[in-house]
């Protein structure tokens, strides 16, 4: 990668399995930018069980929907 190469907020990158995006935030009190993923190719696993994801929610429980392997 040149350093010509500019990204803005609304670009995604992909990792493996994964869709990055760049978000401005701030933590302990300093301005920084972190990849945050905005979105997931394939299923995920946690424990070698399958689960949902979900972007965002309410609470740290909400993240995931473990009903997954019910199916």
């Amino acid at each position: 990668m040149d350093n010509q190469t500019t990204i803005s907020e609304t670009d995604k990158i992909f990792a493996t399995g994964v869709f990055l995006q760049p978000v401005n935030c701030e933590i302990n009190g300093k301005q920084q930018w972190r990849w945050v993923a905005v979105d997931f190719e394939d299923d995920s696993y946690f424990n070698g069980q399958r689960i949902e994801i979900y972007d965002y929610a309410d609470n740290l429980k909400g993240l995931i929907d473990d009903t997954a392997n019910d199916e």
